[in-house]
């Protein structure tokens, strides 16, 4: 299965920032370097993850990133990066019970506290 770009990504960063724990903040160039991603689309996954809280940014020469103080889900990141999974009405009615349990599955994996 290929996952959304955007969700890996996202999750990827989190993963890292959550290995590398700090108060300081991590300049999203060495994130984009050690993860292999671009920098520009790391950017754009970055702006998404600090308007919803997930990490806090700061700008300037010893700007850089850190988590937020939030629970964060893979269902979080996936609903911030794929679009909230709609359970009432899928497109597909027959997918109604697996994309629940899809959903309540993503909602118990926590990746940061």
């Amino acid at each position: 299965m290929k996952l959304n770009q955007d969700f890996t990504m996202a999750v990827e960063t989190i993963q890292f920032l959550q290995k590398n724990k700090s108060k300081d903040y991590i300049q999203t160039e060495k994130i984009a370097e050690a993860l292999g991603f671009s920098m520009g689309y790391l950017q754009k996954t970055m702006q998404t993850l600090s308007k919803y809280g997930i990490i806090d940014s700061k700008r300037g020469r010893i700007g850089g990133t850190r988590l937020g103080k939030r629970k964060v889900t893979l269902l979080d990141l996936w609903n911030l990066t794929c679009g909230e999974i709609d359970t009432a009405n899928p497109a597909v009615p027959a997918l109604k019970k697996p994309l629940k349990v899809f959903e309540d599955a993503l909602s118990k994996v926590v990746i940061s506290k």
